[in-house]
């Protein structure tokens, strides 16, 4: 399985029985990159993936689905609701691209849970459930802050973490998947002139999150600090754990369209 990104599909592997945590700051587009590699295995190569949403809605989850893959400006597609809204109208090749993505994402093996306040026990069974009724092969959870833990009257927030990434790890290998989990960082990246994050800029770095992972994944984009940057349509994937290589690769990034992709770099 890739995740759709040449140049990170060259240092990690999501196949089998792996825990992939990825770290970003809010608003940094963790959601959407998460979003792109469920699509990428849901349609371009037939896998059935598990989204768990605990933030953001189903609805808006189908909304992003269907601009990336129709690469229609939000601007403009967020008009279908609410016409009153000032900005480019959509064409008729908005249209059409719009019908094509929708049709896509009916046919593709993507499924979709937004219950808020999930627990991770839910989570296990949720997906044990998926796994023998439609061989799920990928689940992707947004975000690990927000996963409850049900016993949580006899231990800390910083053990209910630890409980949660144990139980998840288990849970990729009793299946034998992989499971990506989203994680929000702390401050610390602000607050140095190098702003790409690192291991001790978890949110609950004294969890030990890394400890439990078998991958971990930065996403740092520098026009989140810089507005003239000369990358402003480029952002990075650190991968900072991994059990081979190491390393950063860098992405397109395509906000209007809500969509990272391969970044060709022009020689000469």
């Amino acid at each position: 399985m890739k995740t759709g990104f040449n140049d990170l599909d060259k240092i990690i592997d999501i196949t089998n029985d792996k825990l992939i945590v990825l770290g970003a700051r809010p608003a940094m587009g963790k959601s959407v990159f998460a979003l792109n590699i469920l699509t990428n295995l849901a349609i371009n190569q037939n896998k059935a993936v598990l989204y768990f949403d605990l933030e953001t809605g189903k609805e808006e989850i189908v909304s992003r689905f269907i601009i990336s893959n129709a690469m229609v400006k939000y601007t403009k597609f967020r008009r279908i609701k609410d016409p009153k809204i000032l900005g480019e109208e959509l064409t008729e090749e908005d249209w059409d691209r719009i019908s094509y993505a929708n049709s896509l994402l009916k046919e593709a093996p993507i499924y979709i849970e937004d219950k808020p306040g999930i627990s991770v026990n839910e989570i296990c069974e949720k997906a044990r459930k998926l796994k023998e009724k439609n061989d799920i092969q990928f689940i992707a959870i947004d975000y690990l802050q927000l996963i409850k833990y049900e016993e949580s009257d006899c231990l800390s927030r910083k053990n209910q973490i630890q409980e949660i990434l144990k139980q998840l790890k288990n849970l990729a290998k009793e299946l034998n998947i992989s499971i990506l989990v989203l994680s929000q960082l702390s401050r610390q990246p602000e607050k140095r002139t190098d702003h790409r994050p690192i291991l001790t800029d978890f949110s609950d770095s004294k969890v030990g999150i890394e400890n439990y992972a078998d991958i971990v994944l930065f996403l740092y984009r520098d026009s989140y600090y810089d507005l003239d940057t000369p990358k402003k349509h480029i952002a990075e994937i650190i991968v900072t754990k991994n059990p081979t290589d190491c390393g950063a690769v860098e992405v397109a990034w395509l906000p209007e369209y809500l969509k990272f992709g391969n970044y060709l770099k022009v020689e000469g």
